[in-house]
C-alpha cells in the first residue's frame, strides 16, 4: 500500500489503521459491550437502597441481553472497512471525494453489520442481564439466629434470589429480638440488616423473600 498522495487518502489510511488496531485490541480485551462509548460499554445496573447483595452474594433472574447496534466493535469495524475501501477507491482508482465516500460507506456499513450479527448470535448468545429487584432487601422476611440485644447486633438468616444468606442485624427501634423470631428487613446498609418483628405481612414494598428455618435450631416459640 503506497503512501497517500492527498489529504483524503491520508484520512482513509488513518481510519483503517485506527479501526484495525483498536478493533483487534477491543476483541482481545473483551470489549464490544452494550454502549456506544469506546472501548466497549460495561453492563451496569443500579441497586435499590444501595444494596450490593447481602454477604457479598450476587445473582439474579435472567433476561436475554443483546449488544447495542452502535458499540465499540461495530464502530471500529466500520472505520476499518470504510478506511480500507475509501483508500483503495481514492488511490488506486482515482475516485473523486464524493464517489470515494459513497464507495467506502457501503463496505463500512456491511462490516459493522457483520460484526454486530457475530456478537448477537455468537458472543452474546445465552448471556443474561441482572434484575436489580432481586437485590432489594426491603420486605424480605428473615429468622433471627443470634439474639439481637438492645442497641446491639445479632444475626439473621433468610432467602433472597433463591440463595440462603446470613447477615448481621440490628433492631430498627433498638428493642431486643430473641432467637427464632421472624423479622422483616426494613433496610440494608453498611453490611447490616435493620429489622423489626414481622407482623404477618411485609409493609415496605413487595414481598421479596421467605424465612429460612435453620436446621440447627429448634422450632420458633
Amino acid at each position: 500500500m503506497s503512501w497517500p498522495s492527498d489529504t483524503l487518502a491520508g484520512v482513509y489510511l488513518f481510519l483503517f489503521a485506527f479501526g484495525l488496531i483498536f478493533g483487534v485490541a477491543s476483541l482481545l480485551l473483551g470489549g464490544g459491550g452494550g454502549e456506544a462509548d469506546l472501548p466497549g460499554g460495561d453492563l451496569e445496573f443500579d441497586l435499590p437502597d444501595g444494596d450490593a447483595g447481602a454477604g457479598g452474594q450476587q445473582g439474579g433472574d435472567a433476561a436475554p441481553g443483546n449488544p447495542a447496534v452502535v458499540n465499540a466493535s461495530t464502530v471500529l469495524m466500520f472505520l476499518t472497512w470504510f478506511g480500507a475501501a475509501g483508500y483503495v477507491a481514492r488511490v488506486y482508482f482515482g475516485a473523486g471525494a464524493a464517489v470515494s465516500l459513497l464507495v467506502a460507506a457501503i463496505p463500512g456499513l456491511a462490516g459493522g453489520a457483520l460484526i454486530y450479527l457475530f456478537m448477537a448470535k455468537v458472543l452474546w448468545r445465552g448471556q443474561t442481564r441482572l434484575d436489580p429487584a432481586n437485590y432489594h432487601h426491603g420486605g424480605t422476611i428473615a429468622r433471627v439466629t443470634a439474639p439481637i440485644r438492645p442497641g446491639g447486633t445479632g444475626e439473621v438468616v433468610y432467602v433472597l434470589d433463591n440463595k440462603q444468606l446470613v447477615d448481621g442485624a440490628r433492631s430498627l427501634d433498638g428493642t431486643p429480638i430473641p432467637v427464632g423470631a421472624e423479622v422483616e428487613i426494613v433496610r440494608y446498609e453498611g453490611g447490616l440488616a435493620y429489622v423489626r418483628p414481622w407482623a404477618g405481612a411485609a409493609s415496605d414494598g413487595p414481598f421479596r423473600g421467605q424465612p429460612f428455618e435453620p436446621t440447627s435450631l429448634p422450632p420458633p416459640p
